[in-house]
Formats: C-alpha cells, sequence, structure tokens
C-alpha cells in the first residue's frame, strides 16, 4: 500500500499496449514463470513478514499460492479478490463513460440483427451479422451467445454458447445474450427476434413476462437493495407460471452476485447495492417442460431512482425479414 507499484505480465510482446492501457507506469514482463520474479518484488519491498493480499478475482493457480506460502513462511497470505470486486465495482465516472460506449455498440449489433434477419441465415450468419455490426466502431468480441428455434416446435429455451448449422425460416425465432466490450469494459444485452411472422401467444407472454420482471427489478436497483429484494421482485415470473435456467441479476464476469428466481437453482448470494455498481438484469422465463424460453435485459448503473439503463436499444419483439 506504500510505495512505487508495478504490473507483471505474462508475455514480453504486450508491453507496449498494456503500458498504453495502465495507469500505473511501471509495467514489467515477468519472464518465464511468474513466481520467482514476484518473489524478488516482495523481497526488494522487504514484505517477507508483512500481510500480503492476495486479488484472486477468477482464479489463481493453487501451485502458486503455495509457493508463495514456502518461500514467505512468514508472511501472511489474505485473500482479498471478494473486497476488491466490491471497490471496483464502484465505477467512476470516466468508467461510467466507457460502460455507455459499450452499451451503445452492443445496440449496434441489436439494430443490426434487426435489419438483416430473415429465412434462409444460419446461425453462423447470424453470429457474422453481430461482429460486423461493432467492429468498426472500436468495439472488442465478447460473448454472443445465440439459440433459434421454431415458435410452433420450440426445443431450445435459452441462448446456446455455440452456433449451429441450423437455418431460420417463417416462425423462427432467435434468442441472444450479447456482450461487446470497449478497452476492458463491457455491457450485456438480451433481445429477441421474431422471423418473418408476429410471435406466437406463447412467445408474446414470454415476452411480456420478462420485460415485467426486468421493470420490477430495475425500479429497485438503488442504493441499500439487497439480494433478498431482487429476488422477491422477480416472483411475476413463477405467478405467470412459468420457471427460470439463467440467473435473473448478476455482475461482472455473471458473477457478485449471480441470482436466480426463487423456481432457479441459484442459491441467494448475499449482496446490497452501491450507488454507480453496474449489473446485469436479464429475465429468463421458460416453460416449464423446457422446451420454449427466451431472454430480456440489459445492464443499468444502480442510482438513487432505481436502474439507469446502459442501452438505447428498445424492448420490443421485433419481426425481421
Amino acid at each position: 500500500r506504500e510505495g512505487v507499484p508495478t504490473v507483471f505480465i505474462h508475455f514480453f510482446n504486450h508491453q507496449p499496449c498494456a503500458k498504453a492501457q495502465s495507469i500505473i507506469n511501471d509495467v514489467r514482463w515477468y519472464g518465464p514463470a511468474p513466481i520467482p520474479t514476484l518473489a524478488d518484488a516482495i523481497r526488494q519491498r522487504e514484505l517477507g513478514k508483512s500481510r500480503i493480499g492476495l486479488v484472486s478475482m477468477r482464479g489463481m493457480a493453487y501451485g502458486h499460492v503455495t509457493e508463495l506460502q514456502r518461500l514467505f513462511p512468514e508472511a501472511e497470505f489474505v485473500e482479498f479478490g471478494p473486497a476488491f470486486g466490491r471497490i471496483r465495482r464502484v465505477r467512476s465516472e470516466e468508467e461510467l463513460g466507457y460502460l455507455r460506449r459499450s452499451g451503445y455498440l452492443t445496440d449496434l449489433a441489436c439494430e443490426a440483427l434487426e435489419e438483416h434477419l430473415r429465412p434462409g441465415l444460419t446461425e453462423h450468419d447470424i453470429l457474422s451479422i453481430v461482429y460486423n455490426s461493432y467492429i468498426k466502431n472500436g468495439g472488442e468480441p465478447g460473448i454472443h451467445f445465440i439459440a433459434t428455434t421454431h415458435m410452433d416446435q420450440s426445443d431450445r429455451f435459452v441462448p446456446w454458447q455455440k452456433p449451429t448449422p441450423r437455418v431460420l425460416e417463417l416462425g423462427s425465432v432467435v434468442i441472444t445474450e450479447l456482450t461487446v466490450s470497449y478497452w476492458g469494459y463491457s455491457t450485456q444485452i438480451h433481445r429477441p427476434f421474431a422471423i418473418a411472422r408476429e410471435p406466437s401467444s406463447l412467445y408474446r407472454k414470454l415476452f411480456d413476462t420478462a420485460l415485467e420482471c426486468y421493470e420490477n427489478i430495475r425500479k429497485i436497483c438503488k442504493p441499500g437493495t439487497t439480494s433478498e429484494e431482487i429476488i422477491a421482485a422477480s416472483s411475476v415470473i413463477e405467478d405467470n407460471g412459468f420457471a427460470t435456467y439463467d440467473s435473473v441479476f448478476h455482475g461482472e464476469a455473471g458473477k457478485s452476485p449471480e441470482l436466480g428466481t426463487r423456481s432457479a437453482a441459484h442459491p441467494v448470494e448475499p449482496w446490497t447495492l452501491v450507488e454507480n455498481m453496474v449489473h446485469i438484469i436479464q429475465p429468463n422465463p421458460i416453460t416449464r417442460d423446457f422446451k420454449a424460453g427466451l431472454q430480456l435485459g440489459a445492464a443499468v448503473i444502480v442510482k438513487p431512482d432505481g436502474g439507469e439503463p446502459l442501452h438505447n436499444y428498445p424492448f420490443k419483439f421485433p419481426v425481421c425479414g
């Protein structure tokens, strides 16, 4: 917490770009293996008998942790990942500018899908539409999950992680989960698209239920709101006879927290909202036979008056092609 900070990176040739991105001036390659270099830095800073935080983020190699413990038996290594995550998830106004740009780029993806989806396209064609919509505007690929099915004989109820050669036809529906990053800052949007025919009564009910759930949660995305209150606000899904499969609310990288509705598999992760946190609201109502479903949602900023959406693409169920 004192002295000049240093960032060590994995690839030697990544230094020029990393230095341009980092607010820390001292950016270095750690060499063939990280632990010898980190150990030298700990010794140089005379921290061998100190309390050292390990910010695990999404994971930390077990061998790295045990080797640090072996090299510095008098140091106390403390897991600081969750606490660090809570700090960095309260966004500065500068960061919110990057997140708004990400939201704009995801809007472009939805606009492109609405314009270009039509019968005869494969799921690979759909992904090419998504990529082409934002790359020229400075976006970086995030997750692009899609699934297609026919509204009258549905067999997919959540966006899939891998595309298939399935071909769109009159009466198909496309469900999406799209993330586009801008300089490492990411938002996520979820929209359904009907192909060459108005949504069926079932899919219209799924959409209306998802939208009501989204709004119920968005309105309470205020400082001090708890996980329990968020889950309670999602009850319209079960009240309308549906269940869920995906989480209804999550933070960065799908975690911190990852909350489901009361019928979901997800446990209640304790969480309290703080102003300027950014979270994703993503209701995923599905039929109880696991055949039909859709996803509808957006990233929002926690504000005193409720969640402020980071997207401008409308909540609608467009008919394409």
